[in-house]
């Protein structure tokens, strides 16, 4: 028998947050691997962690793209989809 308290515990809990802007930070309870695909779904980035790690995506170019954690067996944890758009803000002043 196994009880409900056990069975939590025996699951990867997998995060994805967005901890600022276009960084994100990935948590999992046992090592995996993060691979992020642009909108082509070309693999761009590939890297194994062990528990914690801070993505900062602020080099990558305006578009889309989508973030995978994947346990050892390359099974899908997680994943998270993104935009990345530059906006450009102008003011007008006033001079005298």
């Amino acid at each position: 028998v196994v009880s409900a308290a056990n069975g939590a515990e025996l699951s990867l809990p997998v995060n994805i947050e967005s901890v600022g802007k276009l960084k994100y930070m990935v948590s999992v309870k046992a090592g995996a691997t993060v691979v992020i695909y642009d909108g082509e779904n070309n693999e761009i980035h590939k890297e194994g962690i062990a528990t914690q790690k801070l993505f900062n995506l602020a080099g990558l170019s305006d578009g889309n793209y989508r973030m995978e954690v994947l346990d050892i067996r390359k099974n899908v944890l997680t994943s998270k989809s993104f935009t990345i758009k530059t906006e450009v803000k102008r003011d007008i002043v006033a001079m005298n």
